[in-house]
């Protein structure tokens, strides 16, 4: 399966029970059994509505519990290198990733997010853009969860993932409350993080960004995103 086209006719019944099997069954299966898995604040999902889910990343394993904890419909945009090993690249599909161009993305990933927003599904995203693996500490975030918030309109969900990164758990997923954006995308991304570190108990390291946003239009004329924050690395 190659890497897919922006259709959203793909993601239909079919993608949201491959979806449901994945999270609820196969990793969420997997994750009780062998890391002690729990999941807090529930109460905090709005009952319906797409969400921005935003959350910190420590595991490659971390992507599927995005759907486990919140059992919802998403898009997940992950980044494009990582359809260069075709098996992965096979399995990201299957579960509805997309793939995006962290350091150039293009408007038509936008266009495409708007549209399945309006059809009620939800966009998973890492706020780090890839895996921290300094123990007790959040890695320094992106402004892609707070620039989707705001080109769509729709509210943030932080979602802590505690743990992950070890093999045998005890793995905790908490589920903050709902927040809203604003035009303003630093303010937004550090109010992420604090969420996100008393989700965790991971410390804010630095209040440094992981790379400047992007600018928009200068060299093309079109709009583009500022840098991206979807998906894990291997």
């Amino acid at each position: 399966m190659a890497s897919p086209k922006l259709d959203p006719d793909y993601f239909d019944d079919h993608r949201i029970k491959v979806q449901e099997f994945a999270g609820q069954v196969a990793f969420g299966g997997y994750h009780r059994l062998f890391t002690r898995l729990k999941i807090e604040g529930r109460e905090n999902l709005p009952p319906e509505g797409p969400l921005v889910i935003v959350g910190n990343h420590r595991s490659f394993y971390d992507p599927p519990l995005f759907q486990t904890s919140t059992n919802r419909k998403m898009v997940y945009f992950a980044k494009q290198e990582l359809w260069n090993f075709k098996p992965l690249g096979w399995l990201l599909t299957w579960l509805g990733a997309i793939p995006v161009n962290r350091n150039k993305p293009e408007i038509s990933r936008i266009k495409f997010l708007r549209q399945m927003m309006k059809r009620g599904w939800s966009i998973g995203m890492f706020i780090e853009g890839t895996r921290c693996k300094i123990p007790g500490k959040l890695g320094r975030p992106n402004l892609g969860p707070a620039y989707f918030a705001k080109v769509t309109g729709s509210p943030i969900l932080p979602i802590g993932f505690i743990n992950t990164d070890k093999r045998f758990g005890p793995v905790t997923v908490r589920i903050g409350k709902v927040m809203q954006g604003s035009d303003d995308l630093e303010k937004t991304t550090w109010e992420i993080m604090e969420a996100l570190s008393a989700l965790t108990g991971y410390e804010i390291s630095e209040r440094v960004l992981a790379k400047d946003g992007g600018e928009t239009g200068k060299e093309t004329g079109k709009e583009e995103l500022p840098q991206l924050t979807a998906g894990t690395e291997k």
